[in-house]
């Protein structure tokens, strides 16, 4: 198999039909099904749609024999790195959290955003295999294996640029969201997960951070106000929290550079302009 480097737009267009697949799917299993549970209903729409988002990437990866694992960067990474992934995932959750509840001072999050929390919700098994499967496991998944995998990787190609490859890629990342309330939260994150996955060349670390930073936002969906209070402080994250997720984050982020040495690009890989001018491959 060959590492194919598509063109940018290329990229876009299979990102949008992706989106506009899934999109679809979904509210198609919401008009099917009318007479079941609502919220029930509306997580099986997202578990369905979110699986449509990289098919027609996939298709086109297969189409011209590309090397899935590069081409998705499903690159292996070192036990002592992965382990270096959870102080930065906890780290950069609470910072995070705490710039977004700052933003939300400016911009305030209308009242019927509590029906997103609504869908983070266990109420059964069928919920909590939809939390765990999809909000956990699957959608972080399939959303760095777009973003970080797939078109951040054809940016630093084709911009020579890795800052601006991984400040456009989280700008996309932010955007398909479709969230302004959570937007600040959300591109500071994915910035920080595009350089941890040009730095190991993989998106198995930003996989996991992804995972913690969603498993966490679950965690405080089933959490009351009382059970807060340890956490919060006037509507903020607590000082004592915010300083320990400032430690965690600089132990982290020490410990990964230390053992994460830079994974430069491959010299192999052949951009699909280069490739249509060349005989026809042959796959092996």
């Amino acid at each position: 198999m060959i590492d194919i480097i598509p063109h940018i737009k290329t990229a876009i267009i299979l990102i949008l039909i992706g989106l506009l697949l899934a999109s679809m799917t979904t509210i198609f299993i919401l008009i099917a099904f009318p007479n079941y549970n609502g919220l029930t209903v509306a997580q099986i729409g997202l578990l369905i749609g979110e699986l449509f988002l990289p098919i027609p990437i996939y298709l086109w990866a297969r189409r011209i024999h590309a090397d899935l694992k590069s081409f998705f960067r499903l690159n292996s990474v070192s036990l002592i790195t992965i382990l270096t992934s959870i102080p930065l995932a906890l780290g950069v959750t609470i910072l995070t959290d705490e710039l977004d509840r700052i933003a939300q001072l400016v911009l305030h999050l209308p009242d019927q955003f509590t029906k997103i929390q609504e869908v983070l919700t266990i109420r059964d098994l069928l919920s909590a295999i939809f939390i765990i499967g999809v909000v956990i496991i699957i959608a972080p998944f399939i959303e760095e294996i777009i973003f970080r995998g797939f078109f951040q990787r054809i940016l630093e190609y084709r911009l020579k640029d890795v800052t601006k490859a991984v400040l456009y890629s989280a700008l996309t990342f932010a955007i398909i969201h479709f969230n302004l309330w959570w937007a600040v939260q959300i591109y500071i994150i994915a910035v920080f997960m595009g350089y941890v996955a040009w730095r190991t060349n993989s998106i198995w670390i930003p996989f996991i951070i992804h995972a913690i930073n969603n498993g966490t936002a679950v965690w405080f969906t089933h959490q009351s106000e009382s059970g807060l209070q340890w956490y919060q402080w006037k509507g903020h994250v607590s000082p004592i929290i915010l300083l320990f997720g400032l430690i965690l984050f600089i132990l982290g982020i020490h410990w990964f550079i230390r053992v994460t040495p830079v994974h430069h690009k491959s010299d192999t890989a052949v951009r699909i302009e280069d490739l249509l001018n060349k005989p026809p491959y042959q796959p092996q």
